[in-house]
């Protein structure tokens, strides 16, 4: 509203509140009736002017000063408009937004529409401007406004009483005060001093929002690590973000700055309503805070759909990936390194980056560490399980040594093995994306498609002095579905029947590196003990035709060389107990490890849903592999299991081929 002056000037400006009150400054009703400053409280029923804007420009009416409500102190008035044409003006939204400002620490952006005196009529509508609302200062009970230097317009006379609106719901905070005299030459009006709505005692029945101060009350007494699926469930819509708050109020602090999601649901209420779920303790104080709000802030279908559903679970193994495309031209191999975060349905932009061979390893660790942040690995939430993804060329799959790169650690200076500490997959370049493997992936998709409709696979061992020729000659049966690999000690022969099982399109591989100079673990006893349980040998080749623990045998002990399709989904899970069992001091040395480093073996196994969006072009297939190590590496073991890998295609029950193909 405007307020003018008796002489007709612009004395200041005020907000409309319910039944018909205004709320302005004590001293905007002394410039309107000429009286001077603190000259003390005018009479009760006091009449002046007011201008109450419309739809056509204002209109004159007249109020009465409510004289209880003076105070001369805080220098705020309440006047009442007295009956005429028209209803009254709609009244504004009041919001105590200081101790969220405080608490922060964060500024409020906000508007303010002043009528500037020194203009007269060349803005007959009044004036916007921008502001910042800093925190309480300047004064007892008052509250800092910043402007910005380059802001056009001031704080100057016919601001005062005008209402100051926050940006992100148009709820007023406060009314304008004064205006402070500047540092500088043309620093006038960039300070101001702000009357916050919550320290106006005549008017705190119309502030009080007993449901959000239930809801703060609640949320600032709950650490946010047990809320953070409901954190993650209201920010779904939106890409992952570094948080380190240590409370859920700090996140509902965070999430009501930001825009409603495509429901219209704001985040803050959705986080509310998921603690909810979560603590059924507080379901009351929680929900209340949504109930109390109008539909034009909660639409009520979709508050009821989101209650509908169940409780938010804890966020399921987030995906890294990492794909490094080569390059054509230059001196040395270079690639071009895009990567890609996904979990709790989101996704962060894509990276990009063009690195030579020697610098991948750095690029790629300081990537996992920047995931490390987005997943709030970190001393407050808690860590989020991580499988990394890498989409690597052929000469990069097959040279190994991924495992042993290594990330940085809170207690040792050289790092732990990237192996250790997360699930590794490696995924072939070419047959995931090279236009020339286009006919191993159709291979591959009529295998699963087979395996499938059959509900098995059969299983192949290749050794590795297998000539190229034999080795795609003994993989044509499109029945085969798990290939073993034995790369022998120099890791030589590994390279082509590799190459050989990946274009015949086999879904599922496994193989072992040998260390240089580390015999064989008992081969006599291993391969004699294989014999013996499967009836005395009689010429029968073992299962994995390596000298080294049976290691297929430990997993599975079946009456002929096929697997079921269960078996081959659950091959993924059955590998890594093993591998955790065989893991004792020091998995490095052979003295103290009882079936050799468990990171030379190596499970590749094919997904039908590869990454498109983070490769830029269609694939429809990848390689799902836990890498072999360098030889001569040393690292600690895992303290823990990663997360139980995604089912292969093939897992049981499968009803049909579509099952199988639609599954990652």
């Amino acid at each position: 509203m405007r307020i003018p002056a008796v002489d007709g000037t612009v004395a200041g400006g005020g907000v409309a509140l319910p039944g018909g009150t205004v709320l302005t400054c004590a001293h905007v009703v002394d410039a309107a009736l000429l009286r001077p400053r603190r000259a003390g409280a005018p009479a009760d029923g006091t009449a002046l002017e007011v201008d109450v804007p419309g739809p056509c420009g204002f209109t004159r009416r007249t109020a009465h000063l409510i004289g209880e409500a003076w105070d001369a102190a805080g220098d705020t008035a309440l006047l009442r408009l007295a009956p005429g044409a028209g209803a009254d003006p709609e009244p504004a939204r009041l919001l105590a937004r200081m101790s969220r400002i405080e608490r922060t620490g964060r500024p409020l952006p906000v508007r303010i529409r002043g009528h500037p005196s020194l203009l007269g009529d060349q803005a007959p509508h009044g004036l916007v401007a921008a502001a910042q609302v800093a925190g309480y200062g300047l004064f007892e009970g008052a509250a800092q406004l910043n402007l910005a230097a380059d802001q056009p317009v001031r704080i100057t006379q016919g601001f005062s009483g005008c209402g100051v609106r926050a940006d992100d719901d148009g709820g007023v905070v406060g009314i304008v005060r004064s205006s402070l005299f500047g540092a500088g030459p043309g620093a006038d009006g960039l300070l101001a001093a702000m009357t916050p709505v919550e320290s106006i005692p005549s008017i705190s029945h119309l502030v009080a929002d007993a449901e959000l101060a239930e809801a703060e009350s609640f949320l600032g007494r709950t650490a946010f690590t047990g809320v953070l699926p409901a954190y993650r469930s209201a920010t779904r819509e939106r890409p992952l973000e570094a948080v380190g708050f240590r409370t859920a109020l700090e996140a509902f602090d965070h999430l009501r700055e930001l825009a409603p999601g495509t429901d219209g649901l704001p985040p803050e209420v959705v986080f509310a309503e998921e603690v909810a779920k979560l603590r059924p303790a507080a379901r009351g104080p929680l929900r209340g805070y949504a109930d109390s709000r109008g539909p034009e802030e909660v639409p009520g279908e979709a508050l009821r759909r989101l209650r509908a559903r169940p409780a938010p679970r804890p966020l399921a193994a987030a995906r890294l990936e990492i794909v490094a495309e080569p390059l054509p031209g230059g001196r040395g191999p270079r690639y071009e390194v895009r990567s890609r975060l996904r979990a709790g349905g989101s996704s962060t932009p894509a990276r990009t980056a063009r690195v030579g061979e020697a610098e991948l390893p750095g690029e790629a660790l300081e990537i996992v560490r920047e995931a490390e942040l987005l997943l709030g690995r970190g001393p407050y939430p808690p860590p989020v399980p991580m499988t990394l993804d890498f989409y690597l060329p052929l000469p990069l799959l097959l040279s190994g040594g991924i495992a042993h790169w290594r990330v940085r650690t809170p207690a040792s200076p050289h790092g732990e093995r990237l192996g250790s500490a997360y699930r590794i997959v490696l995924h072939s370049y070419e047959r995931s994306f090279a236009p020339h493997w286009s006919g191993a992936r159709l291979r591959m998709r009529r295998r699963l498609e087979r395996a499938a409709r059959e509900g098995a696979g059969r299983l192949r061992g290749l050794p590795p002095a297998v000539p190229p020729g034999r080795a795609h000659d003994a993989l044509a049966d499109p029945r085969i579905a798990v290939c073993t690999v034995d790369t022998g000690a120099d890791g030589a022969g590994a390279a082509l029947a590799l190459i050989a099982a990946l274009e015949a399109g086999v879904p599922t591989l496994v193989w072992r590196i040998a260390r240089p100079g580390a015999g064989p673990h008992r081969p006599g006893a291993a391969r004699d003990g294989y014999r013996e349980r499967r009836g005395g040998g009689g010429g029968k080749e073992p299962l994995l035709p390596w000298n080294g623990p049976p290691i297929f045998d430990k997993l599975f002990y079946r009456g002929d060389l096929s697997l079921s399709a269960a078996e081959i989904a659950d091959l993924p899970r059955r590998l890594h107990e093993w591998r955790m069992e065989s893991t004792d001091t020091d998995i490095s040395d052979p003295m103290h490890t009882g079936h050799g480093d468990p990171f030379d073996i190596a499970l590749l196994t094919d997904h039908a849903a590869p990454p498109a969006a983070a490769a830029r072009r269609p694939a429809p297939a990848g390689s799902d592999v836990i890498p072999p190590p360098r030889a001569g590496r040393s690292g600690p073991a895992p303290a823990a299991p990663p997360p139980r890998p995604a089912p292969l295609p093939g897992a049981a029950p499968i009803s049909a081929p579509d099952e199988l193909l639609d599954s990652e």
